[in-house]
């Protein structure tokens, strides 16, 4: 089980108290000794610090992940310049500074990923590691055919070891919502946590079949229980309904006041 910050330090300075005893039995002085331990319990701490709290100040990335013609590319250009631009299925990231509201002169880095099944990993892959936050975009119109597929790339972030270590927060985006057909964020969520618990059944089934297999990925929820998002605790999941493009009817506006208060929040 990992350890807090505060009980390696007390090992710590127990350890170094005992040193301390030692060492003052061959005759070495006790005040040149203190200063020494209190100097390197100075380093220590600094050190402790920025390995555990550290590395989420540094980080700075908003990822945009999700299938192809899920938004995430409208919602890119619309958080970025607030304007929409037809868009195709991208081959390639979209990246650029986001400054956040109401922290005027704050930025994060905005990240759009392509979704493209056989190159989406590897994007991820190239940027995980400066998740500062995860905003995963779902179309809420097409989510019922599309959740098995929906279900297993989310399982793939969520298993993720690198992702589980450094725990960037994650938005479930439930776009699109101006369609007639669109699914609540409510109704994405209980259907995913289905769809999740058969894909974590499929999934370690196929490694209890390999050897040596799952040793990049952590395991999906709790053992013994139905999968639930209330599991990921460390992630800080957070369901949200938005539009990034304005629909035919004139009530269907662009909403994205929400993602824009996950973000700062981000800060």
């Amino acid at each position: 089980m990992d350890r807090s910050c505060c009980e390696v330090k007390m090992e710590i300075q127990s350890s170094l108290t005992a040193y301390k005893s030692l060492l003052e039995s061959y005759g070495i002085s006790g005040n040149l000794l203190g200063i020494f331990i209190s100097l390197l319990v100075v380093v220590v701490t600094a050190v402790l610090w920025k390995l555990f709290f550290g590395g989420k100040a540094q980080r700075t990335g908003v990822l945009l992940a999700g299938l192809s013609d899920s938004g995430k590319t409208i919602l890119f250009t619309q958080l970025i310049s607030g304007v929409v631009k037809e868009t195709h299925t991208s081959l390639k990231e979209n990246e650029a500074q986001y400054i956040v509201e109401p922290n005027q002169g704050k930025t994060l880095t905005v990240v759009d990923l392509p979704g493209h099944e056989a190159i989406r990993l590897q994007y991820l892959e190239k940027y995980k590691d400066n998740a500062r936050g995860i905003v995963f975009v779902v179309d809420s119109g097409s989510f019922q055919k599309n959740v098995k597929d929906v279900a297993e790339f989310l399982f793939q972030i969520f298993t993720d070891k690198q992702l589980n270590r450094i725990a960037p927060s994650i938005c479930i985006a439930c776009n699109k919502q101006d369609l007639f057909n669109s699914k609540t964020k409510t109704v994405i969520l209980n259907q995913l946590e289905k769809e999740l618990n058969t894909v974590r059944k499929t999934q370690s089934a196929a490694l209890s079949s390999t050897s040596g297999g799952g040793e990049d990925s952590v395991f999906l929820g709790r053992k013994e229980e139905d999968f639930q998002f209330s599991h990921l605790s460390k992630f800080k999941i957070e369901f949200l309904e938005c539009n990034a493009k304005p629909g035919l009817e004139e009530s269907a506006n662009v909403n994205l006041e929400e993602l824009k208060m996950w973000i700062s929040s981000l800060l």
